[in-house]
């Protein structure tokens, strides 16, 4: 449901990504993890064009671009594919949890505003924030906020959903009630990529793992092989230190 071959990006001098090819089923959870710094953000970013390739190609669903000649048309065709949590919210700070969900629904799809806000209720209901539907984001907590944000992902009807580390801003105890809602949709069989430093989530609940380390893919596999018997030295003592 998502290939991506040779996908780079250099900012200047440096390469950041160095020729990525990861290939992901649909209904399946794919947990990145891997050192600070190594590309796992820019890789997701670039699956939806929130940074440009510097070349390859990614084909999410039946929308295939290749980033050395693609259109503003394709990759707004590529955008609405997918949707991405962001680990800093970035929900717009005049608009209630209510409108913050439904204005993609509105904005990209068109839809008449009262249809939006009922699908909006729905989504937020289902990631139990329905007794802050019209709060604005000033008055959520960091687990609430990412909830809302999670929800507007929901809405945003793509194929697959991107996260980026989406714990990582939060104090621990928003961390659980944020996991549990992404569990919820692993359990739905929603397809989503995320960049996460929660060892045990990838643990648990991914179908599979990827290692990057220094802007590529060192290893990737099941769980099981990653977290218990991998295979690559640089691998073994990362899964060690983060144990």
């Amino acid at each position: 449901m998502i290939e991506v071959r040779n996908l780079s990006k250099r900012f200047g001098e440096v390469e950041v990504l160095k020729h990525i090819d990861l290939d992901v089923k649909q209904g399946e959870i794919v947990a990145i993890i891997g050192p600070s710094g190594t590309g796992k953000s820019t890789l997701l970013r670039c699956l939806n064009f929130l940074e440009t390739p510097s070349g390859g190609e990614i084909q999410i669903g039946d929308v295939r671009v290749s980033a050395n000649n693609v259109s503003k048309r394709e990759i707004h065709q590529l955008r609405k594919q997918s949707s991405f949590v962001f680990q800093s919210y970035a929900l717009f700070a005049n608009k209630t949890a209510l409108e913050n969900v439904a204005e993609s629904l509105i904005t990209v799809w068109k839809e008449p505003r009262v249809q939006a806000l009922t699908t909006a209720r729905r989504l937020l209901v289902s990631v139990g924030m329905e007794a802050h539907l019209d709060k604005y984001p000033a008055q959520l907590s960091g687990g609430q906020q990412q909830r809302v944000g999670i929800a507007r992902a929901m809405a945003c009807k793509g194929e697959v959903i991107l996260f980026d580390e989406p714990t990582s801003a939060l104090d621990p105890e928003w961390v659980d009630e944020v996991l549990a809602v992404m569990k919820q949709l692993a359990a739905q069989k929603q397809t989503m990529i995320v960049v996460t430093h929660e060892m045990q989530f990838a643990r648990e609940i991914a179908d599979k793992v990827i290692f990057m380390e220094g802007g590529v893919i060192v290893e990737q596999g099941p769980p099981s092989q990653i977290f218990g018997n991998p295979q690559n030295a640089r691998t073994k003592a990362f899964v060690a230190r983060a144990a």
